[in-house]
């Protein structure tokens, strides 16, 4: 695995994207959940089946980046972070073997100029 995992959250289109680097640490689910720890202010992405709640599911064909529209999503992040602007942002992700899931510090998430994605 040598791209990085990276997640981006884009406040303007209410879209949130998951680059190839995610999908390859989870190695290509057909679903996955997206959770959120308000206390840590960190979301958590897993591989998941199609029965467990609020699963997404990824496309079969390998694509480099997949998109997940999120505006409830984004809405609660943004409360919970405190972000006033809809600037989007990036979040490098951290995967955890022991739960198959990646977790991103929503605290660290970079400002990023979505031309240049």
């Amino acid at each position: 695995m040598n791209t990085p995992i990276i997640l981006t959250l884009n406040l303007l289109e209410d879209s949130i994207m998951l680059n190839e680097g995610v999908l390859d640490a989870l190695d290509w689910p057909r679903q996955v959940q997206i959770m959120i720890n308000k206390d840590e202010k960190m979301l958590l992405l897993r591989a998941c089946t199609i029965d467990d709640q609020q699963a997404v599911v990824v496309p079969e064909e390998r694509t480099v980046q997949f998109e997940i529209s999120g505006r409830s999503l984004l809405r609660k992040i943004r409360q919970m972070v405190g972000w006033d602007d809809d600037c989007p942002r990036m979040c490098y992700g951290e995967y955890l073997p022991a739960h198959q899931a990646i977790r991103f510090n929503l605290m660290e998430a970079e400002p990023v100029d979505m031309d240049q994605q």
